[in-house]
């Protein structure tokens, strides 16, 4: 699977959150599917493979990168997928 490729898929067809307290929000509210984490998230939470049945994907790239990919202008260190739209993310479970 193409991480980015799929990423890009899940930004214009699902519904995506960015950033660590978007992904802690929905964490809490039970809408989280995945989250995809930068290498240098600073919340060290995101370490594992899961949290709470939600599965992390790790991005071999940093908070700058990710966010470039996001085409955001800025650094995302999660992105927080809870529709993966026509992304084979979920499919990859």
């Amino acid at each position: 699977m193409d991480l980015v490729k799929e990423l890009k898929k899940a930004i214009s067809t699902g519904k995506v959150y960015f950033g660590l307290e978007q992904a802690k929000k929905s964490l809490r509210k039970g809408e989280a599917k995945i989250f995809i984490v930068a290498k240098n998230c600073p919340d060290q939470s995101f370490s594992g493979n899961s949290i709470e049945n939600v599965r992390i994907i790790r991005f071999d790239g940093t908070a700058s990168e990710l966010g470039s990919i996001c085409g955001k202008m800025f650094d995302i260190s999660v992105v927080t997928i809870v529709d993966p739209g026509e992304s084979a993310l979920i499919k990859e479970q």
